[in-house]
């Protein structure tokens, strides 16, 4: 039986591990840009964030630390399951920063129940406009939710409601309310439909066929719950935490979406932006490998990889795979793939959703595409890691590129080197 003294530290860590990762840009590293700690009994939890917390944070950080300064420990020693328990009373927190009106208990725990009931053996999904004004009845009533157990679970319908869940409209979204964004945006593609017909004050709450509640303003993200573990998002913060960690500005805004869509879509990818091509020296199935304007690779008689110059490359593609390839066949149709040109130039983003669900990594620079279905050589130092895809994200990330990873159950990690000063280190920023 282990001492309660040890019992209590290792739920204080755990306690400030869990509340960190509740704020996806807060990570855990030696060295960062911007370093903040939250008091949980008699332990100081550390974690790095990459620039200056916004006012909106700042205030949620001093209400984290005014409440787990006098947590009841001893009840969270005996009961594990408080943990979630706290993390969701802050993420309501940060919920009432942004609409206070809003009863967000009650929101959470009509959604919870939606989640755990099924039409036809099919999940429940939904989506809620939150809107100013006066609804006429109670949507959350027992006896009329079998009747709207299949409504406005679309891309495409919506229940529009008042701040305490009375109807104020079924209503549909037009195609031609569906606008195409002139530059980034700061919400997953699939709820765009429902984003487009959404006034600045209204906000949004949808519960996926998955399972998963995500809450949104028109802004962006606020809020999502994933197997019960909350994550908040201070959008903007966000972003620039993605360009922090990928070094590209322009990279982090245009993937801030597609990598929100893959995961919600359990679909899991391997993301590797290359801007300097030490990635592709080290692809083994060359034929993953579809071209620009940069180098061909090819093997030689003994399997290394070796660099030849493409003929002819001034701005067009030129395909390094045999012409029997998939890749090769569809190199003409994605050629207008620029993902680090600058703020928006990432178009048709669902092709590139599709092909990140190929097996192997989407490998890419700032102009094109370079690899899809790539196969990465393990670098020496990755060590033992659980998954062929975390093995390969490492070795990425090792060999010189800065991957993306997504699970097959949507977690998300990005590895990167953590910097303050001259000093660096390696670290992962998780969410979803």
């Amino acid at each position: 039986m282990r001492n309660p003294d040890v019992l209590l530290a290792m739920t204080e860590a755990e306690i400030g591990r869990e509340i960190i990762r509740l704020v996806p840009h807060w990570y855990e590293a030696q060295y960062g840009p911007e370093q903040y700690t939250i008091p949980v009994g008699s332990h100081t939890a550390r974690f790095c964030n990459h620039c200056r917390l916004t006012p909106n944070l700042r205030t949620f950080l001093s209400r984290i630390c005014a409440r787990t300064k006098t947590l009841p420990l001893e009840h969270f020693v005996n009961l594990p399951g408080l943990i979630d328990v706290l993390l969701e009373s802050f993420a309501i927190e940060w919920l009432r920063m942004h609409s206070p009106t809003t009863d967000w208990g009650r929101f959470i725990k009509y959604l919870e129940s939606l989640a755990r009931r099924t039409h036809e053996n099919q999940p429940v999904a939904l989506n809620l406009i939150i809107r100013q004004g006066q609804g006429l009845g109670d949507i959350t009533r027992p006896r009329i939710q079998k009747f709207f157990d299949r409504l406005a679970s679309s891309a495409f319908s919506y229940l529009a409601v008042d701040s305490d869940l009375r109807l104020i409209e079924y209503g549909e979204v037009e195609w031609s309310q569906v606008k195409a964004a002139r530059s980034y945006k700061f919400h997953p593609e699939f709820l765009h439909p429902i984003h487009s017909v959404m006034d600045e004050t209204d906000l949004s709450a949808h519960l996926t066929v998955g399972g998963d509640l995500i809450i949104m303003s028109k802004a962006g993200l606020l809020a999502t719950r994933r197997n019960r573990k909350w994550k908040i998002y201070d959008v903007r913060t966000f972003k620039n935490s993605l360009a922090y960690c990928l070094g590209s500005h322009y990279v982090g805004a245009n993937l801030f979406e597609v990598v929100f869509d893959l995961s919600f879509r359990r679909q899991g990818s391997l993301l590797v932006y290359d801007p300097d091509h030490l990635v592709t020296d080290h692809i083994l199935n060359t034929e993953s490998i579809i071209g620009g304007d940069h180098l061909q690779k090819t093997q030689d008689s003994t399997g290394a990889l070796r660099r030849t110059a493409v003929a002819g490359t001034t701005g067009g593609p030129e395909t390094s795979c045999p012409p029997e390839t998939g890749q090769s066949m569809i190199v003409d149709s994605i050629t207008d793939t620029s993902i680090g040109r600058r703020a928006g130039s990432l178009r048709r983003k669902r092709r590139l959703i599709e092909m990140s669900g190929v097996d192997g990594a989407v490998v890419f620079d700032n102009d094109n595409l370079l690899a899809v279905g790539a196969l990465i050589r393990s670098h020496p130092n990755v060590g033992n890691h659980l998954g062929a895809r975390v093995t390969a994200a490492r070795s990425a990330y090792l060999w010189g590129g800065r991957p993306i990873k997504v699970s097959s159950d949507g977690d998300v990690a990005i590895y990167f080197k953590s910097r303050n000063g001259d000093n660096e280190c390696d670290a992962a920023m998780n969410f979803l």
